[in-house]
């Protein structure tokens, strides 16, 4: 098989799918999605079609080649392990090296694989799946990208009645990639499980420009809890793009917490569906930026039964030349009566030059329903600035105070306890100059001294601030 790099048109989806030993139900399924990948517009909404051109990028200035590197795994991820994973993926660039889970949960049916090898176990379970999946090629250019040239991605299911007492991890680490990393993810909690999730991605130090893209169909079947976390610290020469739905069914649980650090671009769309009475929904969006940084998020609550409850909360730091835009919906339906739902965005900018937009909306379709939306975007707020400085602290601590307070109501209810610690251990690091990656807690013991305590359940905010009743 040819290496050469091949533009992304029909010959290179036919190359990807023949060099992964694809069954051509699958290949069709990639055509079909190529011709919306070349079809649509960067941006399908017209609320939003202004900023396109701030927050939009060429997805053509990339190559792929259709044959997976060769990586080792010791010189590959030397610095980045300690020794102590367990239940983990590893991933270099578009290759996995490596997969462990426990014998305890091997046998009890757990499954944590690449997206091929489930392919290969369980073929006709994959392509009901595939088939069925909430991120359409008909809806986003970017999602159709990653539908038709996907050349990896990871399956990972817990079964009936099985309940995770550790999560189970995903590194993906980037050092000079020759090819973009597109990668179709599945995540499935069957009914009554518990299921933790903690995704991760990083970059060995700045490298050659690089992309990275996924699709995640997240899935919580009847009575299940699920929490998935991602950490995204890639480097400055990277593009990042997300497309994740989460299918929430009867009186199941999903919360999807998200930290956003690195890569120059990053696009991010969620899609929260309440599919069943009952179910709740929980986002957490935590970001920081600096330099000419661009983000771009995307959050829909889309209330499709009744009896059910969604929230999603954004906070974002900005430095630098950098921008951000959260836009997000809430959609209650007809048939779901008693719904609940909140959506809010608050940025705070650090510099002049730095700017952030917020649009937030509502449709409504039903009556007995609370709804509402929240967004601010300000500048540091200068007395808090000064109350700590006349206590003697230097202008810099005092605002790295500042910026670690507005996150914590936020990271505070981040369920995932590593993610919760080490999301604050990161972004102390961002703020002094420093990519700190998240490590375990004896070592973030020994690094900073102290855990950060417990904090009790925050009030209800449906219970604050309501609209619409």
């Amino acid at each position: 098989m040819s290496q050469a790099a091949i533009s992304f048109g029909e010959d290179l989806v036919r190359a990807l799918s023949r060099s992964l030993g694809e069954p051509g139900w699958l290949t069709s399924s990639r055509l079909d999605a190529l011709k919306y990948f070349t079809d649509l517009p960067p941006e399908t909404n017209p609320l939003y079609t202004k900023y396109a051109s701030t927050f939009g990028f060429p997805v053509d200035q990339f190559r792929m080649t259709a044959a997976k590197s060769a990586v080792d795994f010791r010189s590959f991820f030397s610095g980045f392990l300690t020794g102590k994973e367990s239940d983990i993926i590893l991933q270099g660039n578009e290759t996995q090296v490596h997969s462990e889970l426990r014998e305890e949960l091997a046998s009890k049916g757990v499954e944590l694989m690449s997206f091929h090898d489930a392919l290969d176990k369980e073929e006709a379970k994959v392509r009901d799946l595939v088939e069925r999946r909430n991120v359409k090629s008909s809806g986003d250019r970017f999602a159709a990208f990653v539908n038709a040239f996907f050349n990896g991605g990871v399956f990972v299911r817990v079964p009936r009645g099985v309940a995770l007492d550790k999560p189970l991890r995903r590194m993906l680490l980037l050092d000079s990639p020759r090819t973009p990393v597109v990668e179709q993810n599945f995540v499935i909690a069957e009914e009554e499980s518990r299921l933790v999730f903690l995704e991760e991605l990083y970059s060995k130090g700045e490298s050659v420009p690089s992309l990275v893209a996924s699709n995640l169909e997240l899935v919580a079947k009847p009575g299940s809890h699920v929490d998935f976390s991602s950490i995204q610290l890639l480097d400055g020469q990277s593009t990042h793009i997300s497309n994740r739905a989460v299918d929430i069914h009867s009186d199941a649980r999903a919360t999807v917490s998200s930290l956003s650090l690195g890569a120059a671009v990053s696009r991010s769309r969620m899609n929260f569906l309440l599919n069943g009475r009952g179910s709740l929904a929980e986002g957490f969006e935590i970001f920081f930026t600096d330099a000419k940084q661009r983000y771009d998020f995307e959050t829909n609550l889309i209330h499709n039964s009744p009896d059910s409850t969604g929230s999603t909360q954004a906070r974002g730091v900005l430095k630098g030349e950098s921008q951000s835009i959260f836009k997000g919906m809430i959609k209650i339906v007809r048939a779901a009566k008693n719904s609940r739902s909140y959506l809010a965005h608050h940025a705070m900018l650090l510099e002049r030059t730095a700017k952030s937009d917020a649009v937030p909306s509502l449709e409504i379709d039903t009556n007995e329903v609370r709804a509402t939306h929240s967004a601010s975007v300000a500048q540091i707020d200068d007395e808090q600035l000064f109350y700590l400085m006349a206590r003697g602290l230097p202008l810099d601590e005092s605002k790295k105070m500042v910026v670690l307070g507005f996150f914590e109501p936020v990271l505070s209810r981040v369920p995932i306890e590593q993610t919760r610690e080490g999301a604050r251990f990161m972004i102390e690091g961002k703020w002094h100059g420093e990519k700190r990656r998240l490590v375990d807690r004896e070592t973030l013991l020994a690094e900073t001294g102290e855990i950060t305590p417990e904090v009790k359940e925050s009030e209800d905010i449906f219970e604050r601030h309501y609209k619409y009743r």
